[in-house]
Formats: structure tokens, C-alpha cells, sequence
């Protein structure tokens, strides 16, 4: 992960979804999207004064769970062995 913006991550937005849902795979980061978009219809105005959908960065999402994955991947080779 990059020590970017906020917390080491691109801004608060994206911090706000790491650290709440703490995704473990590309699904994960699926489904927290879908559930804030589902979320910010319902409560409109509100929602959008806590959190800026459009600033959260999925692909920094994506690409650390993917990081994350291949190590995971990598340790379970070297258990193998």
C-alpha cells in the first residue's frame, strides 16, 4: 500500500471503507461498494455530508486486497515445500 493522502491511503473516503469493512478480497471491496450505493439512495443528503462516494478509490481497494491475495498465495507455496 502507498503512504499517500490519509492514513496511508489516497483520502479520507477510502480510509473510511478500509478500515470499516476491511476487505479481504476483490468481492469484499464488490459488496461494500454495492452496500454504500444502496445506502446513499436511501438516505440521500445525508449520506453524501458524511461521504463523498465519488472520491473513494476502488481500484487502491481492489489492488491491496489483490497485493494481499498473492501473498497469501505465496506463503501457502512455501508451506508446501
Amino acid at each position: 500500500m502507498k503512504n499517500e493522502g490519509y492514513n496511508g491511503w489516497t483520502n479520507r473516503a477510502t480510509w473510511l471503507v478500509a478500515i470499516h469493512f476491511n476487505p479481504e478480497t476483490r468481492g469484499d471491496v464488490e459488496t461494500a461498494k454495492q452496500w454504500l450505493e444502496e445506502e446513499a439512495e436511501k438516505l440521500n443528503s445525508f449520506f453524501s455530508d458524511l461521504v463523498d462516494l465519488n472520491e473513494i478509490n476502488w481500484r487502491e481497494l481492489e489492488e491491496t486486497v489483490q497485493d494481499d491475495e498473492e501473498e497469501t498465495d505465496e506463503e501457502e507455496t512455501d508451506e508446501a515445500e
